[in-house]
């Protein structure tokens, strides 16, 4: 949470303020020390403006590959998303050839 908060460049009681939560639940919840709820997790995935599986998962390797190219997707304009498919699989058909 600490790392998705800094690349947003919020500090704590920014994150607070944006999840509706104190700035104490902020403070343990990075520091380990507070499990959350899920309504606390949802503020905080909402706040930060990120897909859930960026908390749910300690490494970005460790989220599911259809999770991975749902959040590449997420956000994009319906030209973008064609676009990007379109190169997903002319890459995915020229590894076969070469494999």
């Amino acid at each position: 949470m600490k790392i998705y908060r800094k690349s947003k460049n919020l500090t704590q009681a920014d994150l607070a303020e944006k999840a509706e939560l104190s700035l104490d639940s902020i403070k343990r919840l990075e520091s380990g020390k507070r499990s959350m709820s899920l309504d606390n997790f949802l503020r905080v995935v909402d706040a930060l403006q990120i897909p859930l599986s960026f908390l749910l998962y300690e490494d970005a390797d460790a989220i599911p590959e259809a999770e991975q190219i749902l959040n590449i997707l997420d956000g994009r304009c319906a030209n973008q998303k064609k676009y990007l498919l379109h190169m997903l699989r002319a890459m995915s058909e020229e590894m076969d050839n070469l494999l």
